[in-house]
């Protein structure tokens, strides 16, 4: 047998390492599929990529609130003419309630700006249940005040709006109402100031409220939200062209290089094993998959008068060999394989033997 363990050799002053024909197509196939998909990736990778991104221009800070104060009659128990917030008022001596609501929008940069605002009295009558949950029976709202503001470049804008509220006036709208409905109920009244700002295109909307009992309890405390802020960023979406960083596309390199190097390994480094050496690459590649359910021995014993059965495949002599129990055999050759490329089983009747064909020189 020719020393196949040397897998090198020299054709046209040129080192090929043979393989079978199916490990060839292989590599070859992997090579060219590799290949491709780097190449595609690579294209996918390096052509202009635009991304859009979001870009903060502005930054706003809006802030709403309200200041009140209850007007007086004439009494000879408090001096001035009105009492400050945030006290217990008798309903004996106060009548009117004066309040300045303050919207207020700050921002980093100047931009065109403009709003709107409007000022309600509602007016809801409703009944509680035992968990405090409000059904409302009726609701009136009482428009007040509205108005604009112009559209303006700045960074600052202001809504100052100051306005009286006459408790009886409501009161009245409320007994007539429930004149009407044939029963009185639990009333809430508040004056409500809302609008919205359009701040380079964006809408900002607001909303504050002010509590104004209207029952007949002889003393009663006005409640309104605590100052309301909203702030946050004006953002600017801008479309940009992205670059692609080596570090973003090396690996498609890497990938392409092992693809071309595995295609001209195959195609100048590597030729199809034939003949004599086919058959043991086979039996290599046999005894690299099965080697370690044989059993190499040193010589041949004596076969008596066993009759030999040659068997035309390995596997089948695998599959002999576990129907009846008997371990594979082989004396070693060359490059340790079996010698001549022939296996046994040694069965007490017969002896089987499974031979490639290949002769050692």
């Amino acid at each position: 047998m020719k020393n196949i363990k040397d897998k090198l050799i020299g054709i046209d002053n040129k080192i090929c390492i043979k393989l079978t024909k199916t490990t060839r197509l292989l590599l070859y196939v992997v090579g060219v599929i590799l290949l491709l998909a780097s190449v595609a990736a690579l294209v996918i990778k390096l052509r202009p990529h635009k991304q859009t991104k979001e870009m903060v221009v502005n930054d706003y800070n809006i802030t709403t609130q309200a200041e009140y104060k209850v007007h007086l009659q004439n009494n000879d128990i408090f001096e001035g003419e009105f009492l400050e917030g945030g006290r217990v008022y008798p309903s004996a001596i106060t009548d009117t309630v004066n309040i300045d609501f303050i919207s207020e929008a700050i921002l980093t940069n100047a931009v065109n700006i403009s709003g709107e605002y409007t000022i309600n009295a509602v007016l809801q009558g409703y009944q509680a249940s035992d968990n405090d949950e409000k059904s409302v029976i009726y609701e009136k709202v009482y428009p007040l005040a509205d108005g604009k503001l112009d559209e303006d470049v700045t960074d600052n804008v202001r809504i100052d709006k100051n306005l009286d509220i006459d408790r009886m006036v409501y009161k009245n709208y409320a007994q007539e109402i429930e004149g009407k409905l044939g029963g009185e109920t639990e009333k809430d009244f508040y004056i409500q100031f809302g609008g919205k700002y359009n701040i380079g295109g964006e809408e900002k909307e607001f909303s504050y409220k002010v509590y104004i009992p209207i029952s007949n309890e002889k003393f009663y405390q006005i409640k309104k939200d605590d100052v309301i802020t909203d702030k946050g960023d004006i953002k600017e979406s801008t479309t940009v062209s992205s670059k692609v960083g080596f570090k973003d596309y090396a690996v498609y390199i890497l990938l392409l290089l092992i693809a071309v190097l595995l295609i001209a390994f195959v195609k100048f480094f590597s030729m199809e094993a034939v003949g004599e050496e086919l058959k043991v690459k086979k039996l290599i590649q046999f005894m690299r998959k099965y080697g370690s359910r044989m059993i190499c021995i040193e010589d041949l014993p004596a076969f008596g008068e066993r009759p030999l059965i040659e068997v035309r495949g390995i596997l089948d002599m695998l599959e002999i060999s576990e129907q009846i129990r008997e371990p594979l055999f082989y004396v070693e050759g060359e490059n340790d394989l079996p010698k001549d490329g022939r296996v046994y089983i040694f069965a007490k009747q017969y002896v089987y033997i499974y031979d490639m064909g290949i002769k050692e020189q």
